[in-house]
Parts: C-alpha cells; sequence; structure tokens
C-alpha cells in the first residue's frame, strides 16, 4: 500500500505534524531520518523557513523541528480554543459550522464528550437547533 504525505506550505501545521508523525511510526523511519523526509515535503513559505531554519543550526532532530514548526506555524498560545469554541455559533451551514466546531475541539484535552454535544447544540442556528 503506498501512502502520500501531504505537502507543507504553512497552513494547517497541527495537521501536518500528525499526519506526518503517522506516516512515520508507519513506516518504522528512524528520528535520525525524519528531519530529513519531512524537508521532501515543504513547499512555499515552509519551505523558505526550513532552510533558514537549518543553515543557522537551529534544526538538530526531529523533535526540534516539531517544536520549531509548532512555534512558527500553529495557532499562537494566546489563542483561546475553549473559549473560541464555547462562544462558536452557527453563522453559514450546519457542516461549515461542524467544520470549524472540530477544528476547536481537536485544540482542547480533556472535555467530557457530553459537555461537547450540549456546546455543539447551543451554537447552532435557532430553527435547527429546534429540529434537534
Amino acid at each position: 500500500m503506498k501512502l502520500d504525505v501531504p505537502r507543507f506550505n504553512g497552513d494547517d501545521a497541527l495537521g501536518w505534524i500528525f499526519k506526518i508523525s503517522q506516516f512515520f511510526e508507519y513506516h518504522d523511519t528512524p528520528e535520525s531520518e525524519r528531519l530529513t523526509v519531512a524537508s521532501f515535503y515543504m513547499e512555499g513559505p515552509a519551505l523558505g523557513w526550513f532552510q533558514w531554519m537549518s543553515r543557522n543550526g537551529q534544526l538538530t532532530s526531529w523533535s526540534a523541528l516539531l517544536h520549531a514548526l509548532e512555534t512558527r506555524f500553529a495557532p499562537s498560545q494566546y489563542d483561546d480554543p475553549k473559549g473560541a469554541l464555547f462562544k462558536l455559533t452557527q453563522k453559514g451551514t450546519v457542516n461549515d459550522y461542524l467544520t470549524e466546531f472540530e477544528s476547536l475541539a481537536n485544540r482542547i484535552v480533556g472535555l467530557p464528550s457530553s459537555f461537547l454535544l450540549s456546546c455543539f447544540i447551543s451554537g447552532l442556528a435557532p430553527d435547527v437547533r429546534r429540529e434537534v
């Protein structure tokens, strides 16, 4: 089975980190090779950043790359995904709302599923909420 790793251009850093980490685990890629292999899947702003960081000796290991990627491209720690989730309301389609809800919920650890369900339902448009 051939598995493709998506290219990374700086968007959705946490999603890309998850996917490439899963790829490396599945293929038993040694830690010592992960940094080089990951660079083959970078393009655009992410590749330029990687080249600069490599030339300046900032990326010495796979874990250093993961940390640096999160620092540079992932949402800031000053973001408040929990607060944003609590305030999230449906403005477009239910599918658009679900996508945004899942994106925020995936960044929060420890909330019970019953609470997440309640939060999801309360953010639905009133006419949709009545149908649920």
